[in-house]
């Protein structure tokens, strides 16, 4: 048994409404300027919870940019788990207050394992834990001492810099 499985799941309504783990169907919606805002926020504050990077991971915005670009613009798409994402987090800070409700999601949540059958299943599999890789693919493993990790993204797409491994 994993620990979360002791837990209760987190969240109100909207948090434990049940879904199919496969991904949300688009239906022709498009990120708005705030969802792109409240993903940011989560993205930075999973930096703040795992302290490792700096300057509030503003050095990783454009990396951050580009992958959600990514994720959004060619199929699979994953506009609408964003939004769902988006909603669970709002849903949570309304609960639980925001530095809380960040708190829970990222080691307190209560999902148990397997596929995702709530929207914060989905938000967690899909969005936040994709986030997570990011950190770790842009520059969060240098933290704990990585130096020439095979999967940073380091340099410049300007090639202004060089790469870390030649």
């Amino acid at each position: 048994m994993s620990v979360t499985e002791h837990l209760e799941l987190i969240g109100g309504d909207f948090c434990k409404d049940s879904l199919a783990a496969t991904l949300l169907p688009r239906e022709g919606q498009i990120l708005s300027a705030h969802e792109m805002n409240v993903l940011w926020e989560l993205f930075v504050e999973i930096g703040r919870c795992w302290e490792d990077v700096v300057h509030d991971s503003a050095n990783l915005r454009s990396s951050w940019l580009e992958f959600v670009q990514a994720k959004t613009e060619h199929e699979p798409t994953y506009v609408a788990e964003y939004s769902n994402a988006v909603s669970c987090v709002e849903e949570l800070i309304a609960i639980y207050g925001k530095q809380n409700a960040f708190s829970l999601l990222f080691l307190r949540n209560g999902i148990p394992d397997g596929p995702p059958l709530t929207r914060l299943a989905h938000a967690k599999r899909y969005v936040v834990d994709e986030f997570i890789r990011v950190h770790v693919l842009a520059s969060g493993f240098k933290s704990y001492g990585g130096v020439n990790y095979k999967g940073y993204i380091a340099g410049s797409r300007y090639r202004t810099r060089p790469t870390v491994r030649t």
